[in-house]
């Protein structure tokens, strides 16, 4: 039968045509990244730590830089938590060693920067933003 392949061929196109979209359109399109994804920014939740610095410990390539400070009462707060994600191997080791889990990724993908400096930054300086802009 002459054309056989032809609507073969365009039975395949319309099957495709009417089937899920596999590819988003991104930037204006962003996947959902799941639950075990490592990536993006270490964000800490103040209320849940305990100043343990067990995340630093497990650390293998010392990305992360701790201040803790003792108030009267004998309490551990957290002062600073610098995350240095450029030299972080994205590992999850600091989160499996956190004993409150107190600390999770941001689960954001887009972390590219122009400049070396914008690799560190503060997570409680960061809450603390976070809570004035609300």
């Amino acid at each position: 039968m002459q054309g056989k392949g032809l609507l073969v061929g365009l039975g395949i196109t319309i099957k495709h045509f009417f089937r899920k979209k596999e590819t988003v359109q991104y930037p204006e399109e962003k996947l959902p990244m799941p639950e075990t994804f490592r990536g993006g920014k270490l964000v800490l939740d103040e209320k849940k730590c305990i100043a343990c610095k067990m995340c630093s410990m497990a650390c293998p390539n010392k990305a992360l830089d701790l201040t803790v400070e003792i108030d009267e009462n004998k309490k551990r707060h957290m002062k600073k938590y610098i995350h240095k994600s450029g030299r972080c191997l994205y590992c999850d080791f600091c989160v499996e060693a956190c004993p409150t889990k107190a600390i999770s990724w941001n689960r954001d993908y887009e972390i590219s920067c122009y400049h070396k400096d914008e690799l560190t930054y503060d997570a409680v300086e960061n809450n603390r933003k976070d809570d004035t802009h609300e």
